[in-house]
């Protein structure tokens, strides 16, 4: 299996080298602002601590790479989760290192570092004094206070708390299973920080994605059980969630026995939703499904594998994230979410994972 991933990632980076973009050379002009661009999140190795944050300028077409540790001389630590930038500050989620830093959106230059949680997953704000965050082997979510750069309540969900999503006062938990498994969605009031309903959706709920219609689109990878044995996975679905009435409305199966989608994007208009398939999938690559539609199509819209996406706001240009071998730098492909064609591709850090885009 991991064999086949490398060739198929070998051999599209043989391909498309020459699209690579330009680097920008370190160190960082100090009078350059990290408010227009695309951040790239590499995951990195776990327990090497070689997480980073590229910084892509689109006008420019240049990357800097490694941005955390060249404005503050230090690593950023272990396994880069995710990113998130509110109210001008930027809350990096690492995942073996158990602590979010939290950086100035414009300089990042380092604030603070929140600790206290044993595996954090990805973070939301509510407003200048509140924030939550998934805490995967506690099975909890975090409250945080902004001021302090503290968590301040623990909330209980289900196990392996994944993503966060907030809609009005509610706090939407996709409880992954962890290293076990569940399918339920916890929705936290936040004005009373209680779990006023779980939703059973399917098996390991991992992402989530608002439309248009302020429907809540689920994507559920689906349970591996015995890694070792394909014939016991659940297959993977996509689920959607009236908000209003808080309970599900459609619930759509995506792929062959052993796909495992397991990211998602939405297009800027909220009208498409862009599902990743996982490792070693029968069909692997990103699938475009309208919000009207309910069937998955039978192919790809942008074949081969990726470990994450993003959709641009400007432009919607997909980001796939390619992690090539999971030793070597990886690659950001880019391509037009219209027509699936590839424009360009970036050399990135170890293992990237996602984006994030302002």
């Amino acid at each position: 299996m991991k064999n086949k991933i490398i060739y198929l990632a070998l051999l599209a980076l043989t391909l498309q080298a020459c699209t690579e973009q330009p680097l920008i050379p370190t160190p960082i002009d100090p009078n350059l602002a990290f408010d227009k661009g695309v951040f790239i999140i590499n995951e990195g190795n776990f327990g090497v601590g070689n997480a980073s944050i590229d910084f892509y300028q689109r006008d420019s077409n240049r990357l800097i790479k490694n941005v955390f540790e060249t404005v503050n001389g230090r690593p950023l630590g272990d396994v880069a989760q995710a990113m998130t930038i509110f109210k001008n500050k930027g809350y990096i989620v690492l995942n073996g290192s158990a602590k979010v830093e939290v950086i100035d959106a414009k300089t990042f230059k380092s604030e603070a570092s929140i600790n206290g949680f044993s595996s954090p997953r990805c973070f939301v704000g509510v407003d200048e004094n509140r924030g939550f965050v998934a805490d995967w082997i506690s099975n909890t979510v975090k409250e945080i206070n902004l001021k302090t750069n503290a968590i301040v309540a623990s909330i209980a969900v289900g196990t392996g708390p994944e993503a966060l999503l907030l809609v009005d006062s509610f706090l939407y938990v996709a409880n992954s299973g962890g290293y076990i498994n569940d399918s339920t969605v916890s929705i936290i009031n936040i004005k009373t920080n209680q779990i006023i309903k779980q939703i059973v959706v399917g098996d390991a709920p991992i992402s989530f994605a608002l439309d248009a219609n302020k429907e809540l689109w689920v994507l559920c990878r689906g349970d591996y059980k015995d890694f070792a044995i394909k014939e016991d996975d659940t297959k993977g679905a996509l689920v959607k969630i009236n908000t209003t009435s808080q309970s599900v409305i459609s619930k759509i199966s995506i792929g062959e026995q052993g796909d495992h989608p397991d990211k998602m994007a939405i297009s800027n208009d909220k009208q498409n939703v862009f599902i990743n398939t996982g490792i070693n999938g029968a069909n692997n690559g990103i699938y475009k499904i309208g919000i009207a539609e309910t069937t998955m199509p039978a192919n790809p819209f942008v074949a081969g594998y990726f470990y994450g996406i993003g959709i641009d706001p400007l432009d919607d240009k997909i980001y796939a994230a390619d992690p090539v071998d999971f030793s070597q730098d990886g690659i950001m492909w880019r391509y037009n979410s219209s027509t699936a064609t590839l424009i360009d591709s970036i050399r990135v850090g170890k293992v990237p994972n996602g984006i994030h885009l302002q």
